[in-house]
């Protein structure tokens, strides 16, 4: 499984294995380090993202369509792996503006949510 079916399927064990423990995620809103942190945002990320689809793929860097609520987004992942081959780095994008700021809402809701 690679990371971004990881995600959308909110499988936290394959995202555990996936992640080195001091793996360092740039969201769309700020920058989280460490495995424990960035798998429980992944595992809430899959929850925001529906209908998660890839449509390509270059050396690490993952391009993808999916909505947030009725809202379109384009996204892209890009991971750096480490000699260990486990993830080291993750970076995440998601435009337009729009699918962003409803990602955005949505994240801040289901973080809320003991």
């Amino acid at each position: 499984m690679d990371l971004l079916g990881a995600i959308a399927d909110r499988d936290r064990e394959a995202l555990v294995g996936m992640l080195a423990e001091d793996v360092v995620f740039h969201s769309p809103v700020q920058t989280y380090r460490g495995r424990e942190q960035v798998v429980h945002l992944f595992v809430t990320i899959g929850s925001v993202l529906d209908r998660v689809e890839v449509t390509r793929g270059v050396d690490g860097v993952t391009f993808f369509e999916a909505h947030v609520e009725e809202h379109p987004v384009d996204g892209v992942l890009d991971q750096r792996v480490g000699d260990d081959g486990v993830i080291q780095e993750v970076t995440l994008m998601l435009r337009p503006l729009p699918g962003l700021q409803a990602a955005v809402a949505r994240m801040g809701r289901a973080l809320a949510k003991p």
